[in-house]
């Protein structure tokens, strides 16, 4: 038995290794690698394009989020203004009736006593002529009204 091995043998057995490594690596291990390459590039671009995206959504939301508490606070100041301009017809309008009513009132008050004047002149005047009536009644003789 021979422990050195026979280097032609083992050049015959190497050479087709090495004709088998390097078919394999032009017709699979090169493709194979440059597809994974691609494929890991297209993912981590498609992660940066999603992060841009998203950034950039992020940045417009944000300008959409001012304009619209823009929007709402020049809709509250307007809401405000409309209702300061109610309160003030309203007040208007109530200061209005109220001078109506007042003339209306004061109108009304003298009427009342106009007719309470005339009503005590009446009462007066046929007060007399009651105690009068009773007075000749009682002492049984006519009594001189003065």
């Amino acid at each position: 038995m021979n422990i050195i091995p026979d280097l032609t043998l083992a050049l015959v057995q190497v050479a087709p290794f090495l004709v088998l490594v390097a078919g394999l690596q032009v017709i699979i291990f090169k493709p194979m690698l440059k597809y994974l390459h691609d494929r890991a590039a297209a993912t981590v671009g498609a992660k940066h394009d999603a992060e841009a995206l998203v950034k950039r959504s992020e940045g417009r939301m944000a300008e959409y989020e001012a304009r619209l508490a823009k929007v709402r606070s020049e809709l509250t100041e307007y809401r405000a203004a409309l209702r300061n301009d109610a309160h003030k017809e309203h007040a208007q309008h109530v200061a209005e009736a109220r001078r109506e009513s007042e003339v209306h009132l004061h109108g009304a008050l003298a009427a009342i006593q106009r007719e309470a004047a005339v009503a005590r002149k009446a009462v007066a005047s046929m007060s007399k002529d009651l105690a009068g009536d009773i007075a000749s009644s009682v002492l049984g003789r006519a009594v001189e009204s003065s």
